[in-house]
């Protein structure tokens, strides 16, 4: 099966059943004529003794601290292990192939599945001068803001208010920037919600598929296009930084570069196993190009909305 992330084709290869398992939270590839794939992840499963991997030849911490084992990469090939899935990561870059290895596919958390193959991805992505970014973005008539910080922020609950009021959706978690082009891009087509957002969206929760764990972890949503406006690309015209406030009415109000740089750069780089050389010349560049405010959140989601409208607006 075929995806694509802006420009990036890949393709997955599995098998039917772990397909529906991780593909569901990925972009079809578009139909633009362009046969054939960039990259291709092959996955294996280790409940199948047949295909389980071979012993890793490295010791137990090996991938500490970030994830990538150093000893075993190199220019072309990166191996990694991923402790949140127990997953192993081979990517080759001259081969232009990804191989993932789970324990057992079927039994991920619903996270996972709502964000697969999250660091082959990142990686694949460089190469074709994106960069994933921990982030959320929502578009009005082809124009974009990204919304950065850490979590508990509000990011989601900004995004998916958006989402829910007709605005296009781009992600609430992950999504890809281009520098050169100053635009963002569909990566998931998921979101992941707090209880508190679930509570001031009801909405949403018809959609979520772990309702009988969210007192566990977030709630989980697979989006198809009939649910919301899903947005695969728009260009950037703003970063904004949302802070809760106690206020009834949201306020904007310029902030600098570098609080923008370090509402994205910590955070994209501690999901991405460090990034690549590419993340902070990527990041840099984008809050180089766009203007950069704090959303201070109000109580009153319809202000919210209007905000990010009026910045799209004046912005776009």
């Amino acid at each position: 099966m075929y995806f694509s992330i802006g420009a990036a084709r890949f393709a997955v290869r599995a098998s039917a059943r772990d397909h529906a398992h991780l593909s569901r939270a990925l972009p079809p590839a578009e139909a633009n004529g362009h046969n054939g794939a960039d990259h291709a992840i092959s996955v294996w499963d280790g409940c199948n003794p047949d295909v389980a991997p071979p012993e890793r030849p490295w010791g137990d911490t090996a991938h500490e601290p970030l994830g990538v084992v150093a000893a075993y990469s190199d220019d072309r090939i990166r191996c990694a292990f991923d402790i949140h899935t127990s997953s192993l990561i081979v990517y080759d870059r001259e081969r232009r192939r990804s191989y993932a290895w789970y324990p057992d596919i079927a039994a991920l958390p619903a996270w996972a599945k709502a964000s697969p193959f999250r660091i082959p991805l990142s990686w694949l992505l460089n190469e074709a001068g994106l960069q994933m970014v921990h982030g959320a973005a929502v578009a009005r008539d082809g124009r974009a803001v990204l919304l950065a910080g850490g979590g508990g922020a509000g990011k989601s609950t900004t995004a998916l208010a958006c989402a829910l009021a007709g605005m296009g959706y781009l992600g609430d978690d992950y999504c890809a920037i281009d520098p050169q082009l100053v635009s963002a891009h569909m990566v998931y087509r998921t979101a992941k919600a707090l209880p508190g957002t679930l509570k001031m969206l009801p909405r949403l929760d018809r959609h979520v598929v772990n309702a009988d764990k969210i007192t566990e972890e977030k709630g989980v949503i697979f989006f198809e296009s009939t649910d919301l406006n899903l947005v695969r690309s728009a260009g950037l015209c703003a970063i904004l930084l949302p802070r809760v406030s106690t206020e009834v009415s949201t306020r904007v109000v310029p902030t600098t570069r570098a609080d923008a740089m370090r509402a994205l750069l910590p955070s994209t780089i501690g999901g991405l196993m460090g990034g690549t050389e590419f993340t902070p010349k990527a990041l840099m560049k984008l809050v180089r190009e766009l203007p950069a405010f704090t959303l201070e959140l109000g109580t009153d989601l319809d202000s919210v909305i209007g905000a990010i409208d009026s910045i799209i607006e004046e912005r776009g």
